[in-house]
């Protein structure tokens, strides 16, 4: 047993041992924080990501890792001690104050996006997230950046991609759409909603391809049967229908889309309305065919004019040596008479192919028709009125003077049969000019002066698949013995040899009137047309709404006045018209309506939305001449009309001579 001397020496010894593997202990610990402090270093100068710890609530640097320094192009020097406000590094400076406002509150930040200036000042983007902690008992922020500028540049070279490629699609001249084989459309742009004539893209979405657009629903159904199987397909055909009811011809191209099974999910399309290029083209066949036959008739009738001038010359010796011999002499006469009628057909026929012998000569129209007025009072009836409305200043023309009267004649001749219960036939005649906008809608024809000869009648009338074919030889609508089809068929050749050009307008029960437009010379009123070109084009600012069924006519109208600065509305006929007055409430200044429409006409048409704006002014726009529009009850007497073809300046000065009256 120990005594107690021995056992405080025990007591210290212990204590001894305790104090010196402590200290052992305390040694090693700080060797190990060295090595971890070390190691932890080296991480943060290679780690690819900057590193920075800075002071709160200042933000002054502290710490920056090797990556800062590459990334921002500053030396660490530069940067200890100073804030990102003082080497202007951050672009968005409310974007870093919410950063660290939500750092403050939250004590961290995570992944937040922010763009900021380098060294060299290029923009670039990073990542950040950061940390509030306390060292030696001071609040410092610890953050580490990731840069994103390659991703950043690469989704917004993405969305600036998709941005280009959706205003390629929606500002494409083309329309394009997406649809099932079911008809049903999944996607349309503003052109194919024009095309078709609706309101808006969604009105547009509700409709079915099959039942709603196509004409004839088996095409579709033939078109896809046909395709839906093949890659791809290009230039077909088809006739659509707009929402007015109006036919158009469009040309689609396009592809079939699978799903992810490799089931066809959609076509993508691509429609262009060739409705009008279609007219241009019919133009074109319709002039190659009439020169086509020009030249067979003017090879006949050159060749058949010999073999008559045979006939004649034999058919006068045996009229001459007949003598006595009665039954000789008659059929000697009835020989000569036969040749004359067939030399008056090649007469004709050589008119047609403007292979006629003429004499063109400096003519005053207006005293060619109060010449020619005697001889066509009798071969009118006298239930017919003949009434002339010359305008006083009309141009002069070059052409055969009588050629001239054999066109007026078989125009007169065709109005009066036309007629047979009697009615109205006018002689009309003006100064026009054809624009650039009127020769890219007529083929054939030159902008220029020229003067009008119009001959109206208010018979029967023909319609489209008649007036076709209304300039063809030997085609007629008379009765077997009653006409030779050759009447229109020369007044094409002799108007065309003349360097003219022709525009008929017809409808049934609507009468016709044939105008003729020949080049006018220099003569009396060059002066005044000089002047009248040098005057300025009349402009304005109200509302006009235009109503017409013919679409190129129609856009050809809207565009005009919409440049010279009126705010135009454009329908194809009564619904849209009154859709636009009545339900938009859109304040309409003038109306500005085609006079024959199907449907409803233009009187009837004024009728209506005049009771909904009663102050609404009205003009009328017509092939037709206004006496043969008022014999058919579509014109009042007061009515301001202005004649089709119209031009620019013509146009704009009768809507401003409107609106200001």
């Amino acid at each position: 047993m120990a005594t107690p001397g021995q056992a405080t020496v025990k007591a210290a010894h212990r204590n001894h041992l305790n104090k010196q593997i402590a200290l052992d202990r305390r040694e090693l610990s700080i060797a190990e924080l060295r090595q971890i402090a070390e190691k932890y270093a080296k991480m943060i100068q290679s780690s690819p990501d900057a590193i920075t710890l800075r002071t709160l609530p200042e933000r002054r640097y502290v710490e920056v890792n090797e990556s800062f320094t590459r990334l921002t192009g500053y030396a660490a020097e530069e940067v200890i001690g100073k804030t990102p406000a003082e080497l202007n590094l951050f672009v968005e400076q409310a974007t870093r104050a919410a950063t660290l406002r939500t750092l403050q509150r939250k004590g961290q930040v995570h992944a937040e996006e922010f763009k900021f200036r380098t060294k060299s000042g290029e923009i670039r983007y990073g990542q950040v997230s950061a940390v509030r902690m306390e060292l030696n008992g001071e609040p410092f922020m610890l953050s580490i950046t990731h840069d994103i500028t390659n991703v950043k540049r690469a989704e917004e070279a993405v969305r600036q991609s998709e941005a280009d490629l959706r205003s390629l699609v929606r500002d494409a001249p083309y329309g394009i759409y997406h649809v099932d084989v079911d008809g049903r459309l999944l996607q349309v742009n503003p052109s194919l909603q024009k095309m078709l004539g609706y309101e808006s893209e969604a009105e547009l979405l509700r409709c079915n391809m099959t039942m709603d657009v196509y004409c004839d629903p088996s095409t579709r159904l033939r078109l896809v049967n046909e395709y839906w199987n093949k890659p791809d397909f290009r230039e077909l055909e088809a006739k659509w229908k707009r929402k007015d009811g109006r036919i158009i011809d469009v040309r689609l191209t396009g592809r079939t889309v699978q799903d992810d099974g490799g089931r066809l999910a959609y076509f993508e399309v691509f429609a262009e309305d060739v409705t009008e290029r279609r007219s241009l083209e019919r133009q074109f066949l319709q002039a190659q065919k009439m020169d086509a036959i020009g030249r067979l008739a003017g090879g006949i009738a050159h060749d058949f004019n010999n073999l008559l001038a045979v006939i004649l010359g034999h058919s006068e010796i045996l009229r001459e040596q007949s003598g006595e011999q009665l039954k000789l002499h008659k059929s000697a006469e009835a020989i000569n008479r036969a040749a004359e009628r067939a030399a008056g057909l090649t007469m004709q026929l050589l008119a047609l192919s403007r292979k006629q012998v003429i004499e063109p000569k400096i003519v005053d129209v207006n005293a060619a028709i109060v010449e020619m007025e005697k001889m066509a009072r009798r071969v009118i009836r006298e239930d017919i009125k003949l009434a002339m409305k010359l305008e006083p200043k009309v141009g002069r023309i070059k052409v055969d003077p009588g050629q001239l009267d054999q066109v007026l004649m078989n125009l007169v001749v065709n109005a009066r049969d036309a007629m047979p219960q009697g009615g109205d036939l006018v002689l009309h005649t003006a100064n026009a000019e054809f624009d650039e906008l009127y020769v890219k809608q007529h083929l054939g024809t030159s902008a220029g002066e020229y003067v009008m000869l119009a001959v109206s009648d208010t018979g029967t009338g023909m319609d489209a698949a008649t007036l076709s074919h209304a300039f063809e030889p030997f085609f007629t609508t008379k009765e077997k013995g009653k006409g030779t089809g050759l009447g229109l068929s020369t007044v094409y050749g002799i108007v065309k040899q003349a360097g003219g050009h022709i525009v008929p307008y017809s409808e049934p029960r609507q009468g016709t009137t044939m105008k003729i437009y020949f080049p006018r010379v220099e003569g009396d009123n060059a002066a005044e047309t000089s002047t009248k070109v040098a005057q300025a084009i009349p402009r304005g600012t109200e509302g006009i709404l235009v109503v017409e069924d013919e679409t190129a006519l129609r856009e050809l109208t809207y565009s005009v006045l919409g440049e010279s600065g009126y705010q135009v509305f454009e329908a194809a006929g009564l619904e849209e018209a009154l859709k636009i007055i009545g339900e938009n409430g859109k304040k309409i200044s003038l109306l500005l309506t085609d006079v024959v429409m199907p449907g409803t006409g233009g009187r009837e048409l004024a009728s209506r939305l005049k009771a909904l704006q009663p102050g609404l002014r009205v003009m009328f726009m017509s092939g037709y001449a206004d006496e043969v529009i008022a014999h058919n009850g579509a014109f009042s007497e007061g009515s301001v009309l202005i004649q089709k073809p119209f031009t620019r300046r013509g146009l704009l000065s009768k809507v401003r001579e409107v609106l200001d009256s």
